[in-house]
Order: C-alpha cells, then sequence, then structure tokens
C-alpha cells in the first residue's frame, strides 16, 4: 500500500511529520497534539513511546526539541518505508 492522501494511516504517518515539524520549531502544544492524533490512529505500528514525550517532562532545554523531533522524524520514515513496500 503506497502513501494515500485519503488513507486513515497515511494521514496518521503524515501527522508524524507535522510533529517532528512543530517539535523542531518548539512548539510543544502543536507538536503534542500531532504526536496524539497519530498515535490513536497507528496504535499498535508505533515503536517510539510517544508517552514518555506527551506526559514526561523531556522538553525542558532547546536541544530537548531537536532530540525528540529527530527521533518522531526516524518513526516517520520507518513507517513510510513499510507503507510505500506495500
Amino acid at each position: 500500500m503506497a502513501l494515500d492522501k485519503y488513507d486513515n494511516v497515511s494521514d496518521a504517518v503524515a501527522d508524524l511529520y507535522r510533529a517532528s515539524y512543530y517539535l523542531a520549531k518548539k512548539s510543544k502544544d502543536v507538536g503534542i497534539l500531532f504526536l496524539l492524533k497519530s498515535k490513536k490512529r497507528l496504535g499498535e505500528k508505533l515503536t517510539l513511546d510517544i508517552n514518555k514525550i506527551v506526559k514526561g517532562n523531556v522538553l525542558n532545554r532547546s536541544y530537548d526539541y531537536y532530540y525528540w523531533a529527530e527521533k518522531v522524524l526516524d518513526e516517520y520514515k520507518r513507517l513510510k518505508m513499510i507503507l510505500s513496500s506495500n
């Protein structure tokens, strides 16, 4: 299954990209909103522990945002590759 504009799973994977973008811009609330939307649709397909970002206090310093944005982007790339190969 390729990425499709009208598919819920594809949209959830795109939400991971959006979350990464907003975390990199240090917009915590919007980034977490997209993470939660993505987790709701993807569920067990995610290997990244989103609860650690959402409930934990891991976004304290400036470089913490970049670190977690990179982690979310890695998860996006992994899922996109899986969807593109199906």
